[in-house]
């Protein structure tokens, strides 16, 4: 946690945005989702300025996340649709932009599984785990590639 009773600032990227704010509302209180991205290209325009601490200009109809941006962002975390290009794309735009942890979709723990009700939430409980394991190992911010199952 960014202090002992302020829940972690990230920022999730996901392509609906019924599952991000599924999502978010499941991070709290540890976590707090403070922007959401619901494309690629969103992702690419936002991100840089978030980890400048500058406020970006988010997708009309995009309310998910608290939109605060008092804090730089400690986490950026991606859904299953964030494909290895995806990534690379969001990762060049945001290079040399500030240290940041990237959360990344491993492999799947259920390759035949169907995504429906209770979907966000299992897979934002496994982008929790990972993120817990961030700030028990000191390593919340610090820039580097850690992957969940979902």
């Amino acid at each position: 946690m960014t202090s002992a009773n302020s829940p972690v600032p990230i920022i999730l990227c996901g392509a609906k945005i019924s599952l991000g704010q599924e999502s978010a509302n499941f991070m709290n209180p540890e976590f707090e989702v403070i922007h959401f991205c619901v494309s690629v290209d969103a992702a690419c325009a936002e991100i840089p300025p978030l980890l400048l601490g500058e406020e970006p200009k988010p997708a009309e109809g995009n309310e998910v996340g608290t939109h605060n941006y008092s804090t730089l962002p400690k986490a950026v975390l991606f859904g299953r649709t964030y494909t290895n290009d995806k990534l690379q794309a969001v990762l060049d735009a945001c290079k040399g932009k500030g240290e940041i942890s990237w959360v990344i979709p491993g492999e799947a723990a259920d390759k035949n599984e169907v995504i429906g009700p209770g979907h966000a939430t299992k897979v934002a409980t496994n982008m929790k785990t990972v993120l817990t394991e961030l700030v028990n190992t000191g390593k919340m911010g610090q820039e580097g590639h850690f992957k969940y199952s979902f």
